[in-house]
Order: structure tokens, then sequence, then C-alpha cells
């Protein structure tokens, strides 16, 4: 552990002194005490001289990053939100991305590990580090190896990737992406509602049962009920709606089994990720009080992989849109 520790230190500060002589951009405050998203626009502002600009993360820090960054690590699952821009990251955390639908365009990019190891980003070289992450002592120890910017997971995709646009100097990217995005989605409801599959006001839910945790959670505004929530498909139920609007819900709220006939929609969705989650999911579903609720007693009830269940980013969202019809007119 000692020779990890000093092997670790001798790392980062070699990395330190490379920054300096290269003039490296470093992060103004990465400090994230404040865990309020931020949905208003982002602004930057641009410094010729040092090739930086100063831009705005999630949290409304002020960050000095690379005006073009080229060589980016990032730690989320999100990972769509970069590949829209044509840009491949050169680290990730894989853990969790075996089951994204781009999976096979990131296997040989290198892991860095969950939480982020040090050691492996500084080999990686990066001009810019990108988390949702709000541990302070990390993103104080990696803005030591280049500038960290705080993005924010829970936020929904269009706010991410127009955030993301502007730290990337390519607000068009983002413009042109939800245009089109858009329009298949209102298509896809449209065709749903004409034919009869879905109905007008139908109520939904989205639910997550971790096995080894024996935690049942509701999602609220991220994740699949940002695709399913929409106008001219499914809304929450008053109970999930109640969740939606306290601050303290944001995202997603742990629930008991007695709160299901009150949470639970005419439509329920259940995201699972491996296939032993999926057996015990399809086993709980039989159970005395799940086997009572409306939706399940008509059948439309969905497994949906965690791939699809659990992810916000766009590239995600447009297998989705193929992805949804097939499950709602089985």
């Amino acid at each position: 552990m000692i020779q990890k520790m000093s092997r670790l230190t001798t790392l980062l500060t070699l990395c330190l002194v490379v920054l300096v002589a290269t003039a490296c951009g470093k992060t103004a405050d990465t400090a994230a005490n404040n865990t309020t998203p931020q949905n208003t626009s982002q602004t930057t502002t641009q410094s010729e001289d040092k090739g930086t600009q100063v831009a705005t993360d999630a949290y409304g820090n002020q960050v000095e990053i690379p005006i073009a960054p080229k060589r980016i690590v990032y730690t989320d699952n999100t990972v769509g939100d970069l590949l829209i821009f044509g840009i491949k990251p050169v680290g990730v955390v894989q853990q969790g991305l075996q089951y994204a639908t781009y999976k096979d365009e990131l296997k040989d990019v290198a892991d860095i590990g969950w939480p982020p190891s040090p050691e492996k980003i500084v080999e990686l070289q990066p001009d810019l580090i990108i988390t949702s992450t709000p541990d302070q002592k990390q993103n104080e120890t990696l803005s030591k190896i280049a500038p960290v910017i705080l993005t924010n997971e829970w936020d929904p995709m269009p706010v991410r990737i127009k955030r993301l646009g502007e730290w990337l100097g390519n607000k068009q990217v983002p413009e042109e992406f939800l245009a089109q995005h858009s329009a298949k989605i209102v298509k896809m409801w449209n065709e749903l509602q004409q034919d009869g599959t879905i109905e007008k006001d139908e109520t939904a839910s989205v639910f997550q049962y971790m096995i080894g945790q024996k935690r049942l959670s509701v999602y609220t505004t991220s994740y699949l009920p940002g695709f399913v929530y929409n106008e001219d498909g499914f809304k929450p139920t008053a109970a999930i709606q109640k969740m939606i609007d306290d601050p303290d819900d944001y995202g997603y709220a742990n629930i008991s089994i007695e709160q299901l006939p009150e949470i639970a929609g005419d439509r329920i969705f259940i995201v699972y990720y491996s296939d032993e989650e999926l057996k015990e999911v399809e086993n709980m579903t039989k159970g005395p009080v799940w086997s009572q609720l409306p939706a399940i007693k008509a059948g439309k009830v969905y497994f949906v992989n965690g791939g699809l269940g659990i992810s916000t980013d766009p590239l995600a969202r447009e297998e989705l849109i193929k992805q949804l019809p097939i499950m709602l007119k089985k």
C-alpha cells in the first residue's frame, strides 16, 4: 500500500510539473457543495492567448477549460452525450457500459475504473475530465491531472447535451440532433395513438428492484420516465407527480411495496440489468401486492433492459424510439 501511494504521489507530482510547463488550464473552482441542479443556459468566456475558456458547470461554478478539448476522460454512463459530437473519450468507466447500445464502439476505450483511478487517468494524458460526481476531495485530486468540470446525470438529456455543446464550442450539433429527435418522438406517439396501442391520458410508472440491496425504487425525473412521460404519451400518476415536484425526490425515490397501489400507473415498466435480476422481478410481480395491480392484471407490464431503461443519453433514446412500440404491441 505504501509503495502504491508513493507511486501515485510521484505520478501526480510529475503531471503537475508538465501541466505548469505547458500552461495547461486548470479548474477555477471544482467545489461541488451546492448540489442543486442548474438548468439555465451555460456561458463561456474565451481566453485566446491561453487557449482556454471559462465555462459554467452544472452547478454554477466557473471552470477554466480548453477551448477545443481533444482528450476527454468521461466518468458517467451517458457517454452517448459525447459521441453525438463525434468525439470518442480516451477513458471511461466501463462498468455498466456492457449494456449500452454503443458498447462495441467503446470496447477499446481505456477503463479508468470506479471510483476513477488517478493513476490510470494520468497515463491517458487528458486535457479535460467530465464527471457528475460531486465528491470534492476526489475532484480536487483529479484537477491536478486536468481541468475537471461537473455535469449532472440527473438533468434531462437536452439540458446536458446543450451544456456540453457550450463547453465544446459546438452548439449546432445538439440543436440539430434535438430537432430531428423530437420529430421522431412526435411521430412515434402519434402512430401509437392512431393504431390504438395507447389511449390518451394513460399513466405510467417506472420501477427498479435492486436485488442485492432488496430496494424498490420508482424513477421520477430521469432515466426512462424522461422518455415515457410525454405530452403525446404517458402521464405520471398523481403520486409520482408529487414526487417530481419534491426536490428531495429529484431523479428517483425509494419506496415500500405497500405504496405500490397508489404509485403504479396504467402501464408499469420495470428496469433490470442481469438475467438474475430479470428472473427475480418477474417472480416479484406474481406476489400478493403486485399481482393485484390493474396494470399487472391487464398484462401491461414491460421489462426493460438497463441499457435502455437506466440511460438518458441521446443514442439510447434513439434506440427507444424503435423499441418502445415493439414492447407496447406485444
